[in-house]
């Protein structure tokens, strides 16, 4: 058997019905609605607090690098200007021994040095000295100009006017 169901209301009753079913689906869909947006403006106030929370800690912590490498950093530098220094040094540094050596190998039999004066900012060699004989003082004056240290080997002519127990001052430029 089937149920009966008599409708006893009115055509104006029934419509309102009808309409007022229509704005319930429609209230239920719009707080369904409501209902997510909340759920997702609460889940990105809650992102929010924590990316701030996470950007503050990166912050910090590059802070906190930065100063303990701040100090390196300058450490580093003053290095840097010690080697710079010490380069600077260097470049000014000569070794002196080889051109020592050479003037005493150079140095024939009869001839006395009395001074050597090396210049490296000229790039001079000074040598004063006594030569037995002219012979003597010549032959010194020909090694000198062999040797591959010096260039421009000059001597005043007033040195070749006596023949024996010449006093002579030899000038030369360094390569």
């Amino acid at each position: 058997m089937y149920p009966l169901r008599i409708n006893l209301l009115t055509e104006d009753k029934k419509n309102r019905l009808v309409h007022m079913a229509q704005f319930k689906f429609i209230q239920n869909i719009l707080q369904v609605i409501f209902l997510a947006i909340s759920f997702v403006a609460i889940s990105l106030l809650f992102s929010e607090v924590l990316l701030q929370n996470y950007y503050s800690a990166i912050a910090q912590n590059t802070i906190n690098i930065s100063s303990k490498y701040t100090s390196k950093s300058r450490e580093i530098a003053d290095i840097n200007k010690l080697i710079k220094r010490v380069n600077t040094a260097q470049q000014k540094y000569y070794e002196i021994t080889p051109t020592i050596m050479d003037m005493a190998s150079a140095e024939p039999e009869g001839i006395t040095l009395n001074s050597l004066n090396i210049s490296y900012s000229k790039k001079t060699v000074t040598l004063s000295g006594t030569a037995s004989t002219r012979e003597a003082f010549l032959n010194f004056q020909e090694i000198l100009n062999n040797n591959p240290l010096f260039v421009h080997v000059e001597s005043p002519v007033s040195d070749l006017t006596k023949k024996e127990n010449i006093s002579f001052n030899i000038s030369a430029n360094l390569k």
